[in-house]
């Protein structure tokens, strides 16, 4: 699948550059809006994984975003699985996931996310990577404030450690470490 250079933000293609995903690995495109990452996953992955799994699952609760990106990747179909859900209700048995990570998610700077953050970390392996990004320039979420939160709600929860605070010119975000799975209580 080939992806059309100017339907992507640069925002996005910073994204999936710092999650540096690999031949081999699964991610998890969290809040795919229009499928534009997507395309760029497809790009660097391998066709399935090892066990014959697509290598990316978006999901989203929008059904107008699933809708465009079931349409933008209807050729690659066999290597994405879309999901219409909220974040907070991730299917653990979708993963293990190698990356997970959001451009623009709001969910993460309105909010402690910690129902959300539970799910990622129930679904994402040991040793994975979380970005959570948002553009720089006319989007107006990469101010340090934002960040902050960002930051503060995924230090808050027992589940990952924060490795990194980026800032670039197309692009902010937490990238962070899944250092622990949710108890179920």
């Amino acid at each position: 699948m080939g992806t059309d250079a100017a339907s992507v933000p640069e925002r996005v293609r910073w994204a999936v550059d710092v999650l540096a995903p690999q031949p081999g690995e699964r991610v998890l495109d969290i809040g795919s809006g229009t499928g534009a990452s997507v395309g760029l996953l497809l790009e660097r992955l391998a066709a399935t994984d090892a066990t014959g799994r697509p290598p990316v699952v978006a999901i989203d609760r929008s059904a107008t975003a699933v809708a465009r990106i079931r349409e933008r990747v209807a050729d690659a179909a066999a290597s994405v699985e879309v999901v219409l859900a909220p974040l907070a209700a991730l299917d653990a048995s979708l993963g293990p996931f190698d990356a997970a990570f959001g451009v623009n998610v709001n969910v993460f700077w309105t909010s402690a996310a910690v129902a959300e953050l539970r799910a990622l970390a129930a679904a994402v392996r040991p040793g994975g990577r979380l970005l959570i990004a948002y553009g720089i320039g006319p989007v107006p979420l990469a101010d340090a404030g934002h960040l902050d939160g960002v930051e503060a709600a995924i230090r808050a929860t027992p589940w990952f450690s924060v490795t990194d605070r980026l800032a670039a010119p197309h692009g902010s975000g937490i990238l962070a470490e899944r250092t622990a799975a949710p108890v179920d209580e």
